[in-house]
This record gives C-alpha cells, structure tokens and sequence, in this order.
C-alpha cells in the first residue's frame, strides 16, 4: 500500500524560510572582516568616512617667516623721499614788459616776461658767470624745435605762444630737473603755467 505524502502546511514553509534566512544572515555575517585583520596602509582615503579623515588631521603649525623674492640677502634701508613736483599758474598778469621770478630750483631762476610784444618763459642761472645746460623742445607760436645748448640763460617767446620743455641743469649745481613751461599772449595780458619737477640731490 503507498503512502500519500501530505502538502507541506503554509506554517512549515514560513519556518523553513526563516531558519534559511537565519542561516544565511549568519553566515554573511561571519564573512565580514575585523579591524586586526586590515593591514597598515591598505585602505584609501576615499573609502574612509568624513568623520574617520577628520580624526586623521593634526593642529595648524605656525606660519613660517616669509621668503625674499629673487633675493637672497637682507633688504636695504628705504631711501629718503623725492621731492615733490612743482605745478603754478599765473592767469591775468598785465603786460608790464618786467621779468618775473617765479621760483628758483638748484641754481636756476624760472622766469616770464609779458609784453607788448608778446611773452617769453626764460631759465635762467642764478650765479652770475654759471650756464644753465638743458636738452629737450622748444616752440614758438606753434613752430617746434629740438633744443640743446649751455648759456647764461635759456628761453623761448612768441608773440602769442611760447613753450620750453627741457630737462635742464645749472653747471655749479649739477642736480638735473624738468621743466614744462609755456605762456599765452592775448594782446592785453598773458597767462603762464609750468611743472617742474626738482631732481634729487
């Protein structure tokens, strides 16, 4: 006589799942690894979490002293100020045919004249018997020319304009300035302005 196998119950089955599960759960368990068993070195950074790589960070040391660019040895003294540049503007002056004096720089008298006859911007050497040297352009109602000598004085006029733009120096005194000088007659008075620029001593 054959024995009829009975279906397994919905019960039986459940259980025979969860004691599978339970049986593997385990062993995929058993299949990670410890601590002791990772060798020194082996792991990268990027498989380390963010809190495990800040542990890893030590304090900020001090700021080491700065280098000298392109230099090897210790850096000069700074030297002394230059002097300043010299601008002026002398508007409205009547035409009285007198030299002015508008300032003097290392030997030179920076003068204008106004006329009848037009205006005139004038270097001039302070000393009697010194010569003024100067290099640079000079221009006369709008006639332009390259200028460069040594006297006693150095000027430029015209009867409606006069420029002088020379670097220029008195010969006792030796210290080389700039100056920009230029005038305008109106026919009634003239105006004058300049920059000079005192080289250093």
């Amino acid at each position: 006589m054959k024995r009829q196998l009975r279906a397994a119950s919905p019960a039986l089955v459940i259980s025979l799942i969860a004691l599978f599960v339970a049986l593997g759960g385990t062993a995929y368990a058993s299949g990670l690894i410890s601590g002791s068993q990772i060798k020194n070195h082996s792991i990268p950074a990027r498989k380390l979490t963010r809190p495990a790589i800040k542990s890893l960070h030590g304090q900020r040391g001090p700021i080491g002293p700065r280098g000298l660019k392109g230099d090897t040895g210790p850096k000069g003294d700074t030297g002394p100020q230059g002097p300043g540049a010299i601008s002026f503007l002398k508007a409205g002056v009547p035409a009285d045919s007198a030299v002015h004096v508008i300032t003097t720089i290392d030997g030179i008298d920076v003068e204008y004249f106004c006329g009848s006859g037009g205006v005139e911007v004038t270097l001039a050497a302070t000393s009697g018997g010194d010569m003024v040297s100067e290099s640079g352009d000079r221009a006369s109602d709008g006639s332009l020319q390259a200028i460069q000598s040594s006297h006693p004085t150095v000027s430029e006029s015209g009867t409606q304009t006069a420029d002088l733009d020379v670097i220029a120096w008195a010969g006792s005194v030796g210290t080389i300035s700039r100056f920009d000088l230029g005038g305008y007659d109106s026919g009634t008075a003239c105006n004058v302005w300049g920059l000079i620029t005192p080289g250093s001593s």
